[in-house]
């Protein structure tokens, strides 16, 4: 059966876990490299169905992990526990449980491909090049971020999500200075950018086109600060914020689904999240993670993911991308995580 767990559940199971350190439940086994021929499709879901299971840790939207975890349960046949977790709690709870040698996620799927290629180099997940995965797939050149051995999963178009019924189209800011309007005071809210290397990232992107000022500015008029995008998303629907600064057109066409009073609008500038994938070096399920890789970075399975009509980009649709798109370098990552304090700071929290 398909579980989708909360982080609140899953926080007990993970709890006992790790108190059980010494034990032999908390044993992994030793690594991913299983013993199945390179470039083999039938040998791999062969071993993954004998695995019968798989968790996965991921920050994409809840209800898009459903969805590809019933597909692919529903294709192979394997047992599926995926755990949604916001802002940075994926990674510190991954590497706590990693270096605590306590069961944790077979595979991630995060918006943070600079924390791949770090944890990579760490070897606590295989890189893309080195996970077999890519011997099954003929991705696209440029559906591989090169200087992070990572592929593309999905690319997010993001800007401002708004309740249609507290702020009307014509208000929409097309500067960041019109936020600066006292009519805004305590109207937008945002995710705290030390939550989010990405919020980080569009934050100080805007200081460097703005200048610090304007960064002050902006963090006088926010009313609310977050811990995640979809907290902030749920409270822009409910109306506890009108206006949210960063969210994703993907996000809010999921909620408009749902019948939320929501609207996605560009920003004046941002930062496309990158989402990607990796599996764990010693994943309990390793052929099972890696065959859901496999699935989720295929034409069938990305699909149920992506649709380039609401600004959600797969590694087969990177031609449909904003022209001048180019992913953030190490060095791009490496300013941001050293200018974060002073964003913070400029911002006022």
């Amino acid at each position: 059966m398909n579980k989708i767990l909360s982080a609140i559940g899953v926080g007990v199971v993970a709890l006992l876990a790790l108190t059980a350190c010494g034990t032999a439940a908390a044993e992994t086994p030793a690594s991913t490299a299983a013993a199945v021929e390179a470039g083999n499709l039938d040998a791999l879901v062969a071993a993954a169905k004998k695995e019968g299971t798989l968790r996965i840790y991921g920050q994409i939207p809840e209800a898009s992990m459903t969805a590809l975890s019933n597909d692919f349960q529903k294709k192979y046949g394997i047992t599926v526990e995926a755990l949604r977790l916001g802002g940075n709690t994926l990674a510190q709870r991954f590497d706590t449980e990693t270096q605590a040698h306590s069961p944790s996620a077979d595979m991630i799927v995060v918006v943070d491909v600079q924390y791949l290629a770090t944890a990579a180099k760490a070897g606590s997940v295989v890189a893309y090049s080195k996970s077999g995965v890519a011997d099954l797939l003929d991705l696209p050149k440029e559906a591989v971020f090169s200087d992070y051995d990572a592929p593309s999963v999905q690319v997010l178009d993001t800007g401002f999500i708004y309740n249609t019924d507290k702020v009307r189209k014509s208000e929409i800011p097309t500067t960041w200075s019109a936020l600066e309007d006292p009519s805004w005071k305590g109207r937008y809210c945002a995710v705290d950018p030390g939550t989010s290397v990405n919020v980080a990232h569009s934050f100080w992107s805007v200081g460097q086109k703005e200048g610090a000022d304007a960064l002050k500015k902006l963090g006088e008029n926010i009313g609310r600060w977050y811990p995640n995008v979809i907290a902030m998303n749920e409270a822009v629907a409910v109306g506890e914020c009108q206006l949210g600064l960063f969210s994703a057109k993907f996000f809010v066409a999921g909620m408009q689904g749902n019948g939320a009073k929501v609207e996605f609008a560009t920003a004046p500038s941002s930062v496309p999240p990158l989402v990607s994938a990796a599996v764990a070096a010693k994943a309990e399920h390793p052929n099972a993670a890696r065959l859901f890789m496999e699935y989720l970075l295929s034409k069938e399975g990305n699909a149920v993911l992506n649709n380039p009509d609401t600004g959600s980009i797969g590694p087969w649709d990177m031609a449909r991308l904003p022209a001048g798109f180019s992913a953030p370098t190490p060095d791009d990552f490496q300013r941001v995580h050293e200018a974060t304090p002073d964003v913070i700071k400029a911002l006022g929290l």
